[in-house]
């Protein structure tokens, strides 16, 4: 399907898509800003992701100030998330962590255009694209992750949704564009383009290819996809870091300590591995991230083959922020929800009308997509985020902290060229620098130290960041700038 924006005005229910993506990217940019400007972001991980894309941009390489420690080190140690190198441009247009979190809501909700295709293709009717258009706008998990700092990895929603949008319309040169976007998120994003590969190797019918060069190109993306994480996971990461090991790992430790250790006992203690899966913290978290589309991907579950390893990944994790929905680990798993509900709902659609007493059939045609929108509009109410849903931050977010006018006017007084020692709150607002580090780690040798107490985010304990806060009190190399309620600012007399 070619996009030409001149289009965009002959087809209503392409405008109402276009339009409904514009106004929740506006009211998302919105939201985010008030969040970073009232000093609810974080340094993990807003300051993160713009201190490593600040310092690609000034040439200091992929790197990052280790969040626990004090020296650089290169952002693959975290994560294999690339794109950020490639983000790294737009901020010769504007140098701010909210240019990152522009990005991300833009690419993201554009990811509903995807959808709209997808749904149109199977589907073969608007009013139904539309409608699964607008339901993953109203997502609760995408719409929570857009009010949680920024992640290269959430941008491989929109990018996945892209590549299989190309890869069922037989593109092969557009799917591999969006399929490399959407793994250069992060490392395990290799695994489902891979998987991707043997789809199109093996199963993938009615190309334009022979079958044997169908087939190679599947085996060559699924080989080298599956290699590259290889090397990932095995050689490259454990180089970068302390423990020769990917940290995350350490979320695996029931299963082993090591990459094969893990693999081995999944494999090998199945009653191990299922009980966990069906664990009930992890048979709510499937329903919760299932049902705000009426669990229809259950009725044709095919698709969430591709979604299997963050699912798997986040099921077995001891790490029970992995099974919430207003984290990231959900941004690679929400596209095949959404690919598996269309494809349950035409399966269901189907049966429907095989109904033999035509009263039935009519009444149940007429009620199934009822049903189905309720479903969308309740878990929307229960968990989303616009103004007046139950569990909504908008009020929270807007409301701008005592202390935000001293907050924000110190801030402005710290040029680049000094190290920071900030909590994790104020962290995202000092990270375009060499060396920023997470209070109270250096809380008495950088130039500036800031401490917001009280952050229930407060790393490594409030108790450690107390302590620190009255050495730096009594020490004469320090002066205390301000102090705003439970807000201190200190500037090194040495030096500066």
């Amino acid at each position: 399907m070619n996009f030409r924006i001149k289009d965009i005005f002959k087809d209503k229910y392409r405008f109402l898509m276009w339009l409904a993506i514009v106004l929740f990217s506006a009211y998302f940019i919105f939201l985010s800003f008030q969040r970073h400007d009232n000093y609810f972001s974080r340094r993990l991980d807003l300051g993160n992701m713009d201190q490593t894309v600040w310092n690609v941009l000034h040439g200091n390489g992929f790197t990052m100030t280790n969040p626990a420690g004090v020296n650089q080190e290169s952002r693959l140690a975290v994560h294999a998330d690339f794109l950020l190198i490639l983000l790294a441009p737009f901020y010769l247009v504007w140098s701010d962590p909210k240019m990152l979190l522009v990005i991300q809501t833009i690419v993201m909700e554009t990811g509903a255009l995807a959808v709209y295709w997808i749904a149109l293709e199977k589907l073969k009717n608007k009013k139904k694209a539309l409608f699964f258009g607008v339901s993953y706008l109203l997502y609760p998990p995408l719409q929570r992750l857009l009010l949680h700092d920024f992640h290269a990895v959430a941008l491989s929603t929109t990018f996945l949704l892209f590549a299989y949008w190309f890869m069922i319309k037989k593109n092969y040169v557009r799917f591999l564009i969006f399929a490399l976007l959407a793994a250069l998120g992060k490392e395990q994003v290799w695994l489902i383009t891979g998987l991707m590969g043997l789809y199109i190797a093996f199963i993938q019918q009615g190309t334009n290819l022979s079958v044997n060069r169908k087939r190679l190109l599947g085996i060559t993306i699924a080989s080298s996809s599956f290699l590259i994480f290889y090397f990932l996971m095995w050689k490259f990461i454990p180089q970068v870091t302390a423990n020769g090991q990917h940290f995350a790992l350490t979320y695996l430790s029931d299963f082993g300590d090591s990459q094969n250790q893990i693999i081995k006992h999944i494999l090998t203690e199945p009653f191990l591995t299922v009980k966990t899966l069906f664990a009930p913290d992890r048979l709510f978290y499937f329903f919760q991230i299932m049902i705000p589309l009426g669990l229809l991907s259950i009725i044709n579950p095919f698709k969430l083959v591709f979604a299997a390893p963050d699912l798997l990944i986040n099921a077995l994790s001891s790490n029970q922020l992995m099974r919430q929905i207003d984290y990231q680990y959900n941004s690679t798993i929400a596209p095949f929800i959404f690919i598996s509900s269309i494809e349950g709902y035409l399966v269901a659609e189907k049966f429907l009308k095989k109904i033999s007493n035509k009263n039935i059939n009519r009444l149940s045609l007429r009620l199934f997509p009822i049903l189905i929108a309720g479903f969308v509009l309740t878990a929307s109410f229960l968990w989303g985020e616009l103004p007046g849903e139950k569990e909504s931050r908008f009020f929270y977010f807007t409301a701008a902290p005592w202390e935000k006018p001293v907050l924000d006017k110190i801030i402005k007084s710290i040029g680049t060229r000094y190290s920071v020692s900030v909590s994790n709150n104020i962290g995202a607002h000092l990270s375009q620098r060499e060396f920023l580090y997470n209070y109270p780690v250096n809380g008495l040798k950088a130039d500036y130290v800031l401490v917001q107490l009280g952050d229930p985010y407060a790393w490594p304990s409030d108790k450690e960041q107390k302590k620190v806060l009255k050495e730096l009190l009594a020490d004469k190399n320090y002066f205390l700038m301000d102090h705003v309620n439970n807000f201190y600012a200190f500037r090194r007399i040495n030096d500066l």
